[in-house]
């Protein structure tokens, strides 16, 4: 067994296991909930983890990596789904490939776009999806092994700072509709998904808009993260025929900037990316966003998003009423493959 997990941790390179080699010995360390998980050897990127008697790889997660969410951390690298007493596991410290880059093609990360929500089974029109789709979706998701991630995660994938799990996905909500809180929420709880509302603060408290009540209350939750989508949702890349070149930047600046003070001062949430109205942006308004700290800024261009992605140009793919399963599967694409010249 320990042949093979020197073999599997030579995955990452001959420097990765010298140095796992040279650390090579019984080192008891932090114990698991069993009380017997012992690390085998160390390294300054690697454990090897004999696994206790009660251990998960969330309790190993919880550990070795101090967040029971990195659990797919440890299944992924060992390819494993489960782990029994007495196995010996390779935990990475580090990202082993945070490039997401392999011989065979790049993994991408689709961000999926919702827009309004209908209590039946059936929707009015394709922005609206019926609660019967979407736990449909939602259901799926959970089915099929996807992680739903946070844009936060998103960011951090795209900068080099962490890896993601193969099958990640980013759930986002248009607008600002009231049925994101009285369909779509109550569906996202159950699952235990993370998801962003984009809310243009013009529509907030209006007939079919959310109230700030309503959004502090998902906020609080810690599964639903507020992000501007503009202040009156008008098209930030286009000049109006009766605008000023000067008029023109002021409403793109407007547009950016007082959303984001509304919701950091009405929720106490930081901006960090900005939905484009109606996805419309040229080179001006992705500056104009840089400029103004956004982290990230999203179209609505259809696609999955690799490690190189451009932080003001992530696509995203927008999800109608009138799809289906298999549709909506087919919008899953989390791996694009390469062949090399």
């Amino acid at each position: 067994m320990t042949r093979e997990i020197l073999l599997r941790t030579a995955k990452v390179g001959l420097a990765g296991l010298f140095a796992v080699l040279v650390a090579w010995g019984c080192t008891p360390m932090r114990q698991g909930p069993g009380g017997s998980a012992y690390v085998k050897a160390q390294s300054s990127d690697f454990l090897v983890v004999v696994a206790g008697r009660n251990d998960t790889l969330r309790s190993l997660a919880a550990t070795f990596l101090g967040n029971p969410a990195d659990a797919w951390v440890i299944g992924q690298f060992n390819d494993i789904k489960t782990v029994r007493a007495g196995q010996e596991v390779v935990i990475p410290r580090t990202p082993t490939n945070p490039a997401a880059v392999f011989g065979n093609g790049y993994q991408t990360v689709p961000i999926l776009s919702y827009h309004r929500f209908g209590p039946g089974k059936r929707s009015r029109d394709r922005l609206e999806l019926s609660a019967e789709s979407f736990e449909a979706q939602m259901a799926y998701l959970k089915r099929n092994g996807f992680h739903v991630v946070g844009l936060d995660d998103f960011a951090d994938f795209i900068e080099g700072r962490r890896s993601l799990p193969r099958k990640s996905v980013v759930l986002t909500v248009d607008d600002g509709y009231r049925s994101a809180y009285s369909v779509a929420y109550p569906i996202l709880k159950k699952y235990g998904f993370r998801a962003t509302l984009f809310v243009y603060t013009d529509f907030v408290g209006t007939g079919a808009g959310l109230t700030w009540a309503q959004m502090k209350e998902m906020v609080a939750s810690g599964l639903i993260d507020i992000q501007p989508h503009s202040k009156s949702h008008s098209n930030m890349a286009r000049q109006r025929n009766e605008e000023s070149p000067n008029a023109y930047q002021e409403r793109v600046l407007r547009e950016l900037r007082a959303p984001a003070s509304l919701i950091k001062r009405r929720l106490g949430v930081k901006a960090h990316t900005f939905a484009y109205p109606y996805g419309a942006v040229n080179e001006g308004v992705a500056d104009a966003a840089a400029r103004e700290g956004y982290r990230l800024a999203v179209t609505v261009t259809r696609g999955g998003n690799p490690t190189f992605t451009h932080p003001y140009m992530v696509r995203r793919t927008m999800i109608y009423g009138d799809d289906s399963i298999d549709v909506f599967a087919k919008r899953l694409k989390t791996f694009q493959p390469m062949r090399l010249p």
